[in-house]
């Protein structure tokens, strides 16, 4: 399975896919062996991770190489279900060639970054494989030729979100917030399965070119319905109103984890989707420009929310949220380069930020709360200095990366005429500069609590990924992506808006804190409004998560209650033909029979017994055999 015009670039694709499931394998049975490697360094898995992870960056740039003049490496092979094309269909262009190397570089800060703040942490070997299977199942989503192969990605993606998310499983709170980011994402994953159903039955495969040469002949209200679902499954994986619920919670995983969902796997996979499938929406506007209006709402109320939340990790969460929402007004109306290149400025400056959480964390001895910080500028200068690069390019400081991807999506929508979408994105740049500088004004400024222990520096494996993103934030705005100074006053107004929300947060969170008082008393039922999350999370809580429970608690005690009264009744009746005679032929015969029964069947199901163990970790590894099997197999043809 080679594309003949271009076999380096198919050879290295292959390699970057195969490599960090390699990586995995290695971690996976070497963690088998850990109890007999005590001499060893406990830093062994993360540097396994990190080796494995620079290779398949190194192929990944020799993969997008092969991409240049608009050239598309293209690769089939093996059939699976009629109807729905070939089953592994893979194409690399300039779309998903730039995501893949962002996956890459991103990837390998985050396992950098780990070295040092899970040196401390037990089962390394685990947490480092579980991040290996995260970045080869986004790879695969990414390079994927066909709505099939992607939904494979896709849903491998919710799974290692699940295992990474839920990583301390033995908190209570870190097992909820998995398994309710889990099924939350089975809500919009039901939506693109419809969408892919639809898509087969109309188009006669789900390859990406097959079904753009067949998207003429769609009737529209097929169209319009195909779209839909689509829309509905990025809303749930890239937690857009009303589906956003679980990704606040998903920060009971590691920070690492956060700053690798937040910036260019999970979150983005919905974006991704989407810009993929730019070709269907072209002939749908109308149900595009809804994208683009749950985008407006979504990224206004979060953006909202994250003004008064105060851990550190909860308010970059809910700015994931209202970026995301930037991403989808440009997908909806149209401008899907602008999209793509916010997803890329973005996931620096988010990434960045999410790490830098993470040294704050780390130094503050695991502490999330803003209320307990303060002045940690002079004790973290270099987390302070890549902190604030990054926060003033997610407020859309003029000259920051930030601020060139949300121009274009500005410009977009103005040029386009959509004003209700620029006005919300400009609303939206205004609350981001304010919440940004807010999260900076209490973690660095201001004098630190008396009863504080002593913070620290973080080591140099923690400190260079930071540094490496930093000067990403200042350089990819430069040169990559023209502005178009036609719309001058959207540029200013932007400008002037960010400028003047880093203004009022210095003011009343550095200059007047006790001005910041007043204000809060003014505006208490705002406030309130707002710490309740807009009071969306307790109808979810009230109205499905309880109901559902409390009907699932009486039908299983009306289901126990039936079990036990014939369980009684089946008692009684054994025992009153006991009583009437059966005698020994029913305990020597009957009884033999039925050891016997259950002896044959223990003997023969021990091979199922022995695969269905219970352990998450046993299964992925079957799951990454198999995979590695079918892709072997498929490769070699």
């Amino acid at each position: 399975m080679v594309d003949p015009t271009n076999p380096l670039a198919s050879y290295a694709l292959q390699a970057t896919l195969l490599l960090p499931f390699l990586g995995m394998t290695v971690l996976f049975f070497g963690g088998r062996l850990r109890s007999s490697m005590q001499e060893a360094p406990k830093r062994w898995p993360g540097l396994v991770a990190v080796f494995f992870v620079a290779c398949s960056l190194i192929l990944s740039t020799v993969a997008a190489a092969g991409t240049r003049n608009h050239h598309t490496i293209a690769m089939q092979g093996g059939d699976w279900i009629p109807g729905f094309g070939p089953a592994f269909s893979f194409q690399l262009d300039w779309l998903s060639s730039w995501i893949l190397m962002l996956v890459g570089v991103v990837s390998l800060m985050v396992m950098i970054f780990s070295l040092g703040y899970m040196r401390e942490e037990r089962d390394q070997h685990r947490y480092f494989g579980e991040l290996l299977f995260f970045t080869a199942m986004m790879k695969l989503l990414i390079t994927a030729g066909s709505y099939l192969l992607l939904f494979a990605g896709w849903e491998s993606v919710g799974l290692a979100s699940y295992l990474l998310i839920g990583y301390h499983f033995e908190r209570p709170k870190a097992a909820q917030a998995a398994t309710k980011a889990f099924i939350v994402n089975r809500v919009g994953d039901a939506g693109l399965i419809l969408g892919i159903i639809a898509i087969a039955l109309s188009c006669g495969s789900t390859t990406f070119t097959a079904v753009a040469s067949a998207a003429m002949s769609i009737p529209h209200g097929t169209l319009q319905l195909i779209c839909a679902m689509l829309i509905i499954g990025a809303v749930g994986k890239s937690a857009q109103f009303p589906l956003h619920i679980w990704l606040p919670d998903a920060m009971e995983g590691p920070t690492p984890v956060s700053a690798l969902i937040h910036s260019a796997t999970m979150v983005c996979a919905g974006v991704y989707l989407l810009a993929r499938s730019n070709f269907l929406f072209l002939l749908a506007p109308e149900v595009g420009m809804g994208a683009a209006v749950l985008g407006a709402v979504t990224a206004v109320f979060a953006a909202s929310v994250a003004l008064v939340e105060d851990d550190i990790k909860r308010v970059l969460a809910y700015s994931t949220i209202s970026q995301i929402g930037f991403m989808f007004i440009a997908l909806g109306i149209g401008a899907d380069r602008a999209a793509m290149y916010h997803v890329v400025t973005h996931a620096f400056f988010k990434s960045l930020l999410f790490l830098g959480a993470g040294s704050v964390i780390h130094a503050m001895h695991g502490e999330q709360s803003l209320k307990r910080m303060g002045g940690l500028r002079k004790e973290l200068p270099v987390t302070f200095w890549t902190m604030c690069i990054a926060s003033l390019s997610l407020a859309g400081l003029p000259g920051l990366s930030g601020f060139f991807s949300k121009e274009l999506i500005l410009e977009a929508g103005f040029e386009s005429g959509h004003l209700f979408v620029t006005a919300c994105g400009i609303v939206t740049t205004l609350l981001t500069a304010l919440y940004s500088w807010r999260l900076m004004s209490l973690a660095f400024f201001g004098e630190p609590p008396s009863h504080r222990l002593a913070p620290h520096e973080a080591p140099v494996s923690m400190r260079i990924p930071l540094v490496v993103l930093s000067v990403c934030c200042v350089v990819v705005g430069w040169g990559f992506v023209p502005i178009r100074w036609s719309a001058w006053g959207i540029m200013i107004s932007s400008g002037v808006l960010a400028c003047s929300g880093l203004a009022l947060a210095w003011y009343y969170y550095i200059r007047r804190p006790d001005a910041r008082a007043s204000l809060d008393e003014r505006f208490a039922p705002v406030a309130s409004l707002l710490r309740n999350r807009w009071f969306i999370d307790a109808v979810f809580e009230e109205h499905l998560v309880e109901g559902v429970v409390l009907r699932t608690a009486a039908g299983a005690a009306v289901a126990d209650a039936a079990l036990i009264d014939g369980a009684v009744r089946g008692t009684a009746s054994v025992a009153r033909s006991a009583a009437a005679g059966l005698g020994w032929s029913d305990r020597f015969v009957i009884d033999a029979i039925v050891r016997a029964v259950a002896d044959i069947t223990r003997f023969l199901s021990w091979p199922s017994r022995a695969l269905q163990s219970g352990f998450v970790q046993t299964y992925a590894l079957l799951f990454l055999v198999g995979v590695l099997a079918a892709l072997g197999y498929c490769f070699s043809r």
